[in-house]
């Protein structure tokens, strides 16, 4: 989903899954890669994706070039 924001065009990223036997072979690099070079061609230049919190998440997201990890978010629970 691409939106502007501050004048700048973002990318929101929900989630990157890939079934365990097929983890560790580069497969959500090689998506990570496709989504960066279609999001440049639409002339998206930042994406924002939320992360899991478990350590093997947390380190694909730590070896993405060019990214930096923030703060994970909020939950709300609106009952």
């Amino acid at each position: 989903m691409a939106s502007r924001f501050d004048g700048s065009k973002k990318a929101y990223l929900d989630w990157i899954c890939v079934l365990k036997s097929y983890r560790h072979k580069g497969v959500a690099q090689k998506l990570m890669g496709a989504l960066r070079r279609a999001l440049k061609e639409e002339g998206i230049d930042t994406l924002v994706g939320l992360t899991a919190s478990n350590g093997e998440a947390q380190s694909f997201y730590k070896s993405v070039p060019n990214s930096i990890m923030r703060d994970t978010g909020i939950w709300i629970d609106i009952s």
